[in-house]
């Protein structure tokens, strides 16, 4: 009897490693399902993420493509805007020499005139100073001769009534 209820204890602790055997391969399958089912989770969070990120990328640029654009666009007004500005400075330079030059002749040329009208009104003044010492010296020998005259003739009227002149 030893021998059976050996080999019942033996069944027994055999039966009890293939229950827990069978246990923990249960507990492992349990446990491989759900790390199968967390790396599926995983796995489409990481497609999920990859295509989030795709569309975000393709979105920026897309967006970096139009704001390129934008910037290209920009940059070619303001360059037109700077070559049509630098056209009005040039032609705005021009103006002003073209003025100044102008301004510079006329000044010349009202210069001249004055220098013209200078020498001219001198001449006059000179040739009227001339002229007017002339008749001055003229006058003045009328004067004189006509002094003479009138001296002569009081002289001659002093005498007549008696008196000498040099006394008078």
């Amino acid at each position: 009897m030893s021998e059976i209820e050996a080999l019942k204890d033996q069944l027994v602790v055999r039966k009890e490693f293939a229950r827990r055997a069978q246990m923990t391969g249960d507990e492992l399958r349990q446990k491989m399902t759900g790390a199968e089912k967390e790396l599926e989770e995983q796995q489409k969070d990481q497609k999920a993420i990859n295509a989030d990120m795709t569309r975000q990328y393709k979105t920026m640029q897309t967006e970096m493509g139009l704001r390129n654009h934008q910037l290209e666009t920009e940059l070619a007004r303001i360059r037109q805007h700077l070559a049509q500005t630098e056209l009005e400075l040039k032609k705005t330079k021009e103006e002003k020499e073209r003025m100044t030059k102008e301004k510079d002749e006329e000044i010349g040329n009202l210069q001249m005139k004055i220098n013209s009208m200078e020498k001219d009104y001198e001449r006059v003044i000179d040739e009227t100073l001339d002229s007017l010492c002339s008749k001055i010296d003229t006058a003045r020998e009328k004067w004189g001769e006509m002094s003479t005259l009138i001296q002569a003739k009081n002289k001659q009227v002093l005498i007549e009534f008696g008196l000498h002149p040099l006394d008078i």
